[in-house]
């Protein structure tokens, strides 16, 4: 089994595997990102989960910008040394019609709702959100 047929076995409703895969492929600074290694797939799959009901409660597009990174991409992106993303807990997503408020207050209620313990930032253009066990809330 590859991560594309993983991700697949997630029966995600309005995220499609590619979507997160394609991640992989970019290139910063003459850096190319890969995929996760299989022992950090599982990882991922409580934040696609929350992003997924998200995505389905809120009626608008999410585009996924970021997912994992490897170490050496990390670097070259400025990411945090400790970087959920290098974990495979993290995605950075851009609401359709720049509506990065009303997905950002929408992840803090699901949270405060009990769905996820993790971080969530908001940035001028996306918000960040992962599941890393603990609250943490920037931007």
């Amino acid at each position: 089994m590859n991560y594309e047929e993983f991700l697949e076995g997630l029966s995600l409703r309005h995220f499609h595997p590619r979507e997160i895969t394609s991640q992989g492929e970019r290139v910063r600074n003459g850096v190319q990102n890969s995929l996760p290694p299989e022992n950090k797939w599982d990882a991922i799959v409580p934040t696609l989960w929350i992003a997924d009901l998200a995505r389905h409660e809120l009626a608008f597009s999410l585009t996924v910008t970021s997912a994992y990174r490897s170490p050496a991409y990390n670097a070259a992106v400025g990411g945090a040394s400790q970087s959920q993303h290098l974990a495979n807990t993290a995605l950075d997503l851009i609401p359709g019609g720049g509506k990065v408020g009303e997905l950002y207050d929408h992840l803090m209620s699901m949270r405060k709702g009990g769905a996820f313990k993790g971080g969530i930032g908001l940035y001028n253009a996306f918000v960040h959100v992962d599941t890393r066990g603990t609250n943490a809330t920037w931007g």
